[in-house]
């Protein structure tokens, strides 16, 4: 796909990627506006103590990372969730409070970081430290009421021999002093003797506080020990995205599906879009373009050029008079099959249009429904549908002529039978309209049928007109249109309807007549979008616009 493609699609379908970005952004805005507040707040938690150690070991520090997925998943249990409602007292059951926790282990560490988002913002910061607190203390490393009491009482027996050693200190000291003033040899010998059993003792008790602090060192210093070393603070704001955020962040989101589904509709979507895709998918030669004008409610009637000389339209099917007309040899008879491959793709109005656009250029011309499984010309023209081209080929034409023209008593004579009862006077100056007539149970045969190869070679004189044209049946629905191409020797013109056609369907219609070698004149690409097509329709639309309201004007102040 172009560049210009995708600016033409993109342009075509802006309202929709527009209303997407709006709704997408408007309940974005509002949701996020009425949200209840989400704080965040987050302890942390060290496993192992191989932190403290000077020269920790490498299975230790890899241990402890193990470790940390482990307690991960025990402050998920039940018994730890159950523990806080309690302690906390909130009003959640032990399951909501697990989908409002989240665990995550600080890459390459063995820190155990748990997050916990609230609605309250003191209490999020209370639960994760208090989620820190039960974890520890329902933790299998934790110690045994046995082994904290010795833990207890090896702590009272330091703190008791750390004094007795400060009083043996002073004591000690005292007995050097004495010992500095000795006057007898005895008095030496005796405070010697003193000073010596005072520094055993200071020793003994040294030992003494040394074996309590090793036992207290050997409970404390555990691999898998577990301990905070960052308490939840209270959280500084919502984590929640700001309104006006959220609705830019919706809208973008909503745009990009947009697009998404309009380059999802316009890959799946196979009818015509462009004259290019006409030209290049059928190989055939592009007669005209006419954008699509009138409302979807208007009847054919009010969608006739007649009633907008100055129409864009107007000026197309000029475009498409004189194409036609170009392309048609000058030594065959003007006959034109005016056919589309499916229904409702404008091949009756354009049938119409094209005849009243050659009427007004002084061309005599005969419009023919030969439509007769549902006609349309008779309303279209506001005509009676009494009798038609189904009551002609009823009967053989009462003379042929044998030098291929009619002379003034053969028409007389044909005129004087039912004839001058089947043509009617359009209403359009030079333009004449055979009605389809009654519904024939048998409309195929009869197109197809010598009567009315007889009667197509007869018309042009008959009616004395330049040029007949037919509309015909849509030709992958039935075979009207191809039997008659066959028995008339008509240039046939296939109508192809942008944004209706299928591809697919006018590939097959083309089918219809070269699989007998019947050659199409051409297509008309018709209900163009003028945005869509550069084809003269884009810029010409301001054109005729301004100039048919200048032509107005001036014919409005002439009279």
């Amino acid at each position: 796909m172009e560049l210009l493609e995708y600016y033409r699609l993109f342009r075509r379908w802006l309202w929709l990627i527009f209303v997407a970005a709006f709704i997408a952004g408007s309940v974005a805005f509002v949701s996020a506006s009425s949200a209840t507040p989400i704080y965040r707040a987050s302890a942390t938690l060290a496993i192992g103590t191989f932190i403290t150690s000077p020269n920790p070991q490498t299975g230790e520090i890899r241990l402890g990372q193990d470790l940390a997925q482990t307690y991960a998943q025990l402050l998920r249990t039940y018994e730890v969730m159950e523990a806080t409602v309690s302690a906390l007292n909130l009003p959640l059951s032990p399951g909501a409070l697990r989908g409002m926790i989240s665990t995550r282990i600080v890459p390459n560490t063995s820190l155990l970081v748990i997050q916990v988002e609230y609605t309250d913002l003191i209490m999020t910061a209370d639960i994760a430290n208090e989620l820190s607190r039960q974890l520890i203390l329902l933790s299998p490393t934790n110690l045994t009421p046995q082994q904290q009491a010795q833990i207890d009482i090896a702590l009272d027996q330091i703190d008791s021999l750390q004094g007795e050693t400060e009083q043996l200190r002073v004591e000690l000291q005292s007995v050097d002093t004495a010992l500095n003033n000795a006057q007898t040899a005895d008095d030496t010998q005796r405070l010697i003797n003193q000073r010596n059993i005072l520094y055993e003792q200071i020793n003994e008790r040294a030992r003494n506080i040394a074996s309590f602090t090793n036992t207290i060192a050997g409970y404390s210093q555990r691999t898998n020990s577990i301990e905070i070393v960052e308490s939840a603070r209270i959280p500084g704001g919502p984590i929640n995205p700001s309104s006006f955020r959220s609705a830019i962040l919706a809208a973008i989101v909503g745009a990009a599906v947009a697009v998404g589904g309009v380059l999802l509709i316009e890959y799946t979507n196979d009818t015509f879009r462009s004259t290019s895709e006409v030209t290049q998918t059928l190989g055939l030669s592009l007669l005209g373009v006419i954008v699509s004008f009138g409302k979807k409610k208007d009847s054919y009637r009010q969608n006739l050029i007649t009633h907008d000389l100055f129409s864009q339209a107007h000026e197309q099917y000029r475009t498409l008079r004189t194409n036609m007309l170009f392309k048609t040899k000058p030594d065959t008879k003007k006959t034109y099959i005016v056919t589309s491959a499916m229904p409702s793709e404008g091949k009756t109005l354009t049938a119409s249009n094209l005849a009243i656009s050659l009427a007004l250029a002084d061309t005599r011309v005969l419009l023919v429904d030969a439509d007769m499984r549902k006609p349309k010309l008779h309303d279209v023209f506001n005509l009676s549908n009494t009798t038609g081209l189904s009551n002609l080929l009823a009967d053989i034409p009462p003379v042929s002529p044998a030098n291929g023209h009619l002379t003034d008593d053969e028409k007389a004579r044909i005129k004087e039978g039912g004839w001058s009862k089947c043509i009617q006077d359009s209403g359009v100056a030079n333009l004449q309209v055979i009605t389809s007539g009654y519904l024939p149970n048998n409309p195929a045969e009869l197109l197809g049928s010598p009567q009315m190869e007889q009667w197509s070679s007869l018309l042009h004189e008959l009616a004395d007109v330049d040029i007949v044209i037919f509309d015909t049946p849509p030709s992958l629905i039935v075979s009207d249109s191809v039997l008659l191409a066959t028995t008339s020797k008509a240039h046939v013109i296939l109508v192809v309807e942008a944004g209706r056609t299928r591809r697919g369907s006018a590939v097959r219609a083309k089918e219809r007549f070269t699989s007998i070698d019947y050659p199409i004149m051409g297509t008309v690409f018709n209900g163009v979008d003028p945005r869509d097509e550069d084809y003269y329709g884009h810029q010409g639309y301001y054109y005729y616009a301004y100039y048919g309201d200048a032509t107005k004007q001036q014919q409005k102040a002439n009279s």
